[in-house]
């Protein structure tokens, strides 16, 4: 069988999952007895399938993956992933199955949505056991992908873009064999610097940790949506602001910072772009408010314009104040900044500034092109030029995400949502961006939603992580055909 690497990876990856399990569980043996049989219970199934896959493909350990195997799997682990995580929804009693399966999917891909009322009692070690699979999902999609490209040699750029991650992050190909153990590290040592900095502003060690897990995670998940809101505190917000912008950074370019390497970190293309749109957009977004006096001091307009345009970059999606009655144009700026997200390497979503930059490098190129048609030219990424493949490529995933995203709109009005509130959801899912109010203002509820409701939105979030080429080559019938080669 070609695809026992496949296996083998994902029998790492439930064990890993399982091992997540042992908070909540130790949590529901002291404080929740009644939830100790469904974490007990979902422990069982991911340890016995992680011991079938790793003892049945033992000898595989050396296989190199292949290009096929790396794409089945980027493609499928989020599926399976989110099906082993949401047992202890579901067994629990509370929740049916599709509920369960929302909010699985939601912490994995840090969407950071719920379909639970804020009134409605949420067991505690569920709720720990949400945020620790948002963590890990998080890692997962910076980090896990890299694992695999040790194990496929020469065709490893081809899973790298089957995984999406951008155009800068492929300068960093033949480096991630040796950074992924410090990148981990690196995630790890952002995760506990927030910690200790929230802790500063007087919050206590277990709500510090946690802010810090949403927010490194660029989940945002706070079961209290009006968290920041009630608390008001302009260091807290700060901090959270701050390794937000951090956190949807090329994680690659942060190593090569800490390196000591600041000429890289000072000449990357995509760096300097984020930098730009996130500053031009915040002004945009304190300018309008400020002229339409939506708040009484110029401070309180930089303060709440300037954390909600990071936070919505970063998709995040976390809320320092409710914004529904912000301007219609200010809307229209954070629904771009859903759409564009952060950088490639990282944990934001969206279709990543690399991606935005390529694309608008092509227009002008092509103007260019045409006023001037003897002129050779190519398109510069950090004083790289970028190949064609890649360029094509970034064309077609436009088309791609574009496309998908008019589908799954159509697709969630039939349960009766409103045009514009149906795109903007669409968005939020599809981009993982998940915030607490939605990028138009509206108030995010979900927990009344029909079975279709949720299957449509449980896709686009899958779909939105595992990023939309992987996905549509599993679709096509070629890939699954058993030729040599693949």
């Amino acid at each position: 069988m070609r695809d026992y690497p496949v296996l083998r990876l994902m029998g790492i990856v439930f064990l890993i999952l399982t091992g997540g399990l042992c908070p909540s569980l130790i949590y529901a043996l002291v404080h929740e007895p009644g939830m100790v049989l469904p974490f007990a219970g979902t422990a069982l199934v991911g340890l016995s399938f992680s011991v079938y896959a790793l003892k049945s493909t033992e000898y595989a350990r050396r296989m190199r993956l292949s290009v096929r195997g790396g794409i089945l799997f980027m493609g499928s682990a989020w599926f399976a992933m989110s099906l082993l995580c949401c047992l202890p929804y579901w067994t629990s009693g509370r929740y049916t199955l599709l509920q369960a399966l929302f909010e699985s999917a939601s912490a994995l891909t840090t969407t950071g949505v719920s379909c639970i009322p804020d009134d409605v009692p949420y067991p505690v070690s569920l709720l720990i056991w949400h945020e620790i699979i948002q963590w890990l999902g998080s890692m997962q999609a910076m980090v896990l992908f890299s694992v695999i490209m040790p194990r496929m040699g020469a065709t490893a750029a081809a899973i790298f873009s089957a995984e999406g991650q951008g155009v800068s992050a492929e300068r960093t190909l033949p480096q991630i064999h040796e950074i992924v153990r410090l990148l981990v590290m690196l995630y790890v040592g952002l995760t506990l610097s927030q910690t200790f900095c929230l802790i500063l502003t007087g919050l206590d060690p277990l709500t510090s940790l946690r802010m810090a897990v949403c927010t490194i995670s660029s989940s945002g998940f706070i079961r209290d949506a009006n968290f920041l809101e009630e608390h008001n505190s302009i260091a807290m917000e700060a901090v959270i602001a701050f390794f937000m912008l951090v956190t949807a950074t090329n994680y690659v370019l942060l190593f090569r910072l800490i390196q000591g390497r600041f000429s890289v970190f000072r000449n990357d293309s995509e760096r300097k772009w984020y930098t730009a749109i996130v500053l031009v957009t915040a002004v945009a977004v304190i300018a309008n408010l400020q002229w339409n006096h939506v708040y009484d001091s110029f401070f309180q307009t930089v303060r709440y314009g300037l954390f909600q345009v990071i936070s919505i970059f970063s998709t995040s999606g976390l809320a320092s104040t409710d914004y529904t009655d912000w301007p219609p144009f200010v809307h229209m700026l954070l629904f771009y900044a859903a759409v564009i997200g952060g950088c490639s390497a990282s944990t934001a979503g969206g279709i990543k500034i690399s991606r935005l930059v390529v694309l608008t490098k092509i227009c002008i190129l092509e103007v260019r092109r045409v006023l001037h048609p003897k002129m050779v030219s190519s398109i510069i990424m950090s004083g790289q030029p970028v190949a064609q493949n890649t360029i094509i490529g970034v064309t077609r995933y436009l088309f791609v995400y574009v496309l998908l995203m008019l589908i799954l709109t159509a697709l969630y009005s039939l349960t009766g949502t409103g045009m514009i509130e149906a795109l903007s959801t669409i968005v939020v899912f599809l981009n993982n961006v998940g915030p607490a109010y939605t990028v138009l203002g509206e108030t995010s509820n979900f927990q009344n939603l029909g079975s279709f409701g949720y299957i449509v939105l449980y896709f686009a979030m899958i779909v939105g992580r595992i990023e939309i080429i992987s996905f549509v080559i599993l679709l096509h019938p070629d890939f699954w055909k058993q030729r040599k080669g693949w």
